[in-house]
């Protein structure tokens, strides 16, 4: 009886000291209701619909503002500064490709098992990349045309992306797993 008493216990405890983990906690619609559960297949499939979203939007900024230009750094200090950030916050870059609708528009995408540690940092990671100086007009002052920077899990699940593009309208967006993924406020 006391063998089963104890396994009880233990089983209690070892139970109390599984945490869901921040891929799993998911997101909420407008604030409210139930977490949606974001899982590995709904997550490359948003990773598939957002580059070809940030892709048609650098195509179309290409045909409507082909004279707007951008100040872009060179290649190898794109390189040097991802660098940096991969060794300060324990990522590893899986792929960088520079794309050229008119000019450069990287598509960076990074890989860690720190979830919560990159998610929090990526807003500085991409000042850093791409520093923007303050206007009233958010439209100018970017170095590229475009940015898309995607981090996936160990096991190369999309848990973040954020994405930009300037030359005609501007605009960009984001997506993550979780709330707490997310590396800009979001309503």
């Amino acid at each position: 009886m006391k063998k089963l008493a104890l396994l009880a216990v233990l089983a209690a405890v070892v139970g109390c000291g599984k945490s869901k983990s921040v891929l799993d906690e998911g997101v909420t619609f407008g604030g409210r209701g139930k977490p949606h559960v974001i899982g590995s297949t709904e997550a490359r499939q948003a990773g598939a619909r957002s580059l070809t979203e940030w892709q048609r939007e650098l195509r179309k900024g290409a045909r409507q503002n082909p004279a707007k230009r951008f100040q872009n750094l060179s290649p190898d200090e794109l390189r040097a500064r991802i660098d940096r950030a991969a060794e300060r916050y324990d990522f590893d870059v899986v792929s960088l490709e520079l794309l050229r609708p008119r000019q450069l528009a990287p598509k960076v995408i990074v890989r860690t098992s720190h979830y919560l540690r990159l998610a929090r940092a990526t807003a500085g990671i991409l000042r850093a990349i791409d520093p923007h100086p303050r206007t009233s007009d958010d439209r100018t002052g970017w170095l590229f045309e475009g940015f898309y920077f995607r981090a996936e899990d160990e096991h190369g699940v999309p848990f973040l992306i954020a994405y930009n593009f300037w030359r005609s309208h501007g605009g960009g967006g984001q997506w993550a797993r979780s709330e707490r993924l997310f590396p800009f406020p979001h309503g």
